[in-house]
């Protein structure tokens, strides 16, 4: 089973494009329609918390969720040339993960951007989210790899992947393949 991580605020393009790339099997998680608190930096989660964390809220089904994936695919929008606020509060409160158990230990984790501005536009925006993935893999130890980097067009006239490339259906098939791999 493989997770897919809607890290939006909004369930359009991310959520479009990993509704399309998840198999039956699989479980979409979108953070739009999830409570997740902020973490409180409290380090409770280091004395090895049944729960992970002291916070009761949406996010002790997303541990269990990643604990069980085989892989886990993120698409984040670019906000401020930076993954969204809301999946860097997600991954803030990945800390258990990191600290102890090492429970993302030899997964895999795979990010898709989507901005609004051109692939090349965007490109060096991309390379820092994919950096960014990397240097937190190192000390959780889990493989990231980069996938794509989208562009849904001007968000006043098109902001629509599906409608941006006219290849939209073959770009995902050839996701799905490498997400396989």
């Amino acid at each position: 089973m493989n997770l897919y991580l809607v890290g939006s605020n909004r369930n359009q393009n991310c959520y479009t494009i990993l509704k399309d790339l998840k198999e039956k099997e699989d479980v979409l998680f979108s953070l739009a329609d999830k409570s997740i608190n902020y973490c409180l930096g409290c380090s409770a989660c280091m004395n090895h918390l049944e729960t992970c964390c002291v916070l009761e809220d949406d996010m002790q089904e997303l541990y269990q969720a990643m604990m069980q994936a085989d892989k886990i695919v993120i698409a984040t929008p670019i906000y401020m040339n930076h993954i969204s606020g809301i999946l860097k509060n997600v991954i803030d409160r990945w800390n258990p993960y990191g600290s102890h158990e090492k429970l993302l230990k030899g997964k895999t984790i795979y990010i898709i951007t989507v901005g609004q501005m051109s692939e090349e536009e965007n490109a060096e925006v991309a390379e820092s989210i994919k950096n960014y993935f990397e240097s937190i893999s190192e000390f959780m130890e889990f493989k990231t790899v980069f996938l794509k980097n989208f562009s849904s067009g001007d968000v006043e006239t098109v902001d629509s992947v599906e409608k941006f490339y006219p290849n939209y259906k073959q770009v995902i098939e050839d996701l799905k393949v490498r997400i396989k791999q």
